[in-house]
């Protein structure tokens, strides 16, 4: 069982299992299920009712299950393979390929193919499940990743993410004109109406913060250097759809009328949309960071992906029109 706290920063009364759900990854159902198992407390003392109304200040616990332990297997999956030493793996990550297994999904991913052939599962005592994965891009983002090779390694990569003691910058192209460098400072937090997906608020949530520089401005897109302090889930493509510049291509959190309107821009129907966007336009470019166990700099740059940089030459070339 793994325990966990939450302070009940609310505005205003709210059911139990709709205040748990809105700040866990848990369903309502689930969270029904650890009220009638008594796995749920407030200020110390067992609940038994799902209708029992959290108020402001209150300390909710629960027990959450731990998930069983999937074992991986490998699969024969092509690695674009940047660094390697006994230590640490530095890959460029290609866009579809999820990172790790999880109910549901347990091949085909980033796991499956380095498991055997670049990652030995005895090195690992502490989470068989991630085997030395340390931080995770999207499936549909490409670019950099950092993978730790045996425990010692990844105990101190999983320290220095958490002070953020990496550099980490990505390339994207958005829509619209950005003409100057900016910063965005919200807090993310679960979206209560799509599980799936998170959002901005000014308040609650975990402080997301996020720095963003053009570097080539087109008509009505353009290509932005990303640097994010904080390392939230979905972070760049739920900040730049919050400030209306959303990553084209974005499914999820992009604007489908935009992407019809940028591919018609390069000449194309909005038919031509899923050949030419498809997936959100974000890479992971480049990553530095000190050697976990040498504490040598480290600094690695993946080249743009083809389907990226089409889009960008196409706009380059429309842009010398």
């Amino acid at each position: 069982m793994d325990k966990k706290s939450l302070s009940a920063e609310i505005g205003s009364k709210q059911r139990i299992d709709v205040f748990i759900r809105d700040h866990s990854a848990l369903s309502r159902g689930q969270i029904q299920k650890l009220v009638d198992n008594a796995r749920v407390s407030v200020n110390g003392k067992t609940i038994s009712s799902y209708n029992h109304q959290v108020r402001p200040g209150d300390t909710v616990e629960y027990l959450e299950e731990l998930p069983k332990d999937i074992k991986p297997e490998h699969n024969d999956i092509p690695l674009d393979v940047l660094y390697e030493d006994s230590d640490i793996l530095v890959i460029n990550k290609q866009a579809g390929l999820v990172v790790h297994p999880a109910p549901g999904h347990s091949d085909g991913t980033l796991v499956n193919a380095i498991i055997e052939t670049h990652i030995n599962p005895d090195d690992f005592l502490a989470n068989t499940n991630r085997l030395g994965v340390v931080h995770r891009l999207d499936k549909d983002t490409s670019g950099v990743m950092v993978i730790a090779k045996h425990d010692a390694s990844c105990l101190k990569l999983v320290s220095m993410f958490k002070d953020r003691e990496l550099e980490k910058f990505y390339k994207a192209i958005v829509h619209g004109c950005i003409e100057q460098e900016g910063r965005i400072e919200t807090f993310i937090e679960r979206d209560t109406h799509d599980r799936k997906k998170f959002t901005a608020k000014l308040m609650h949530g975990k402080q997301a913060q996020t720095i963003f520089y053009p570097e080539e401005v087109f008509y009505n897109a353009t290509l932005l250097k990303v640097k994010i302090l904080t390392g939230r889930t979905h972070q760049i493509r739920v900040h730049m759809s919050h400030i209306k510049h959303p990553v084209a291509g974005d499914a999820m959190y992009g604007d489908h009328s935009r992407d019809a309107e940028l591919t018609a821009y390069l000449g194309y129907d909005e038919k031509s949309v899923p050949d030419l966007l498809p997936r959100q336009m974000l890479h992971a470019y480049s990553l530095k960071f000190n050697h976990p166990m040498t504490g040598k700099i480290m600094e690695f740059t993946a080249p743009l992906p083809d389907d990226f940089m089409r889009i960008l030459k196409m706009l380059r070339k429309k842009s010398e029109g």
